[in-house]
């Protein structure tokens, strides 16, 4: 049974169609409101030391850090800061920690999700964006697929103002996009399939 791995996971949006199609899926978030999230380890990955038991046993890996230092909402500390003319640096941690673990775990495929916003703090890390579907932005490694043939759901849908748990809602990523990177990824051969 291949096995993934969905760093900053929130409500798992990423990994729930590798979960329904029979996955060994572990979710890593720091936020203990999410515990109730099937197959979900509550802890800072900056904890987690991936061994070399790890290598090549873990199929794919996928992050999503937080967005909060990307977002161009109007409440985001980038925006508040370019209204006070001050210069913004966004904080890089959290891709570089994803990265630490992708690369001490040499999954067959990885990806890093964020908003737009993030691209041009992210290419001098990761270059250019591999995949842009509607508003979520992917780099790494994973064959690719069509973005117009998926169907996202709107953003006005997503949005739960009442719940503590709001920013997951709305960055929840959609079943479609899911079940795009797993459909891609079994259809991907190998040389020896050919």
């Amino acid at each position: 049974m291949p096995m993934m791995l969905d760093l900053y996971a929130g409500f798992g949006g990423q990994s729930e169609a590798f979960h329904a199609d029979g996955w060994n899926v572990l979710r890593i978030d720091n936020n203990p409101l999410l515990s109730g999230v099937d197959r979900m380890v509550i802890t800072d990955i900056r904890h987690l030391t991936p061994t070399e038991s790890h290598q090549g046993r873990i199929e794919y890996v996928h992050a999503s850090p937080p967005c909060t230092e990307f977002s161009t909402a109007y409440s985001s500390p980038r925006s508040m800061a370019q209204r006070e003319g001050r210069d913004f640096m966004p904080d890089m941690t959290w891709f570089i920690e994803a990265m630490r673990i992708i690369e001490a775990v040499k999954p067959r495929y990885w990806s890093i999700e964020n908003v737009k916003g993030s691209i041009r703090y992210v290419e001098p890390v990761l270059g250019k964006p591999s995949l842009i579907v509607g508003p979520y932005v992917y780099w790494g490694n994973f064959p690719r697929f069509d973005p117009s043939n998926v169907v996202l759901t709107e953003k006005r849908h997503k949005d739960r103002r009442w719940s503590p748990l709001r920013s997951n809602h709305k960055a929840k990523i959609d079943l479609s996009v899911s079940e795009a990177f797993l459909n891609a990824m079994k259809s991907q051969k190998t040389l020896f399939e050919y």
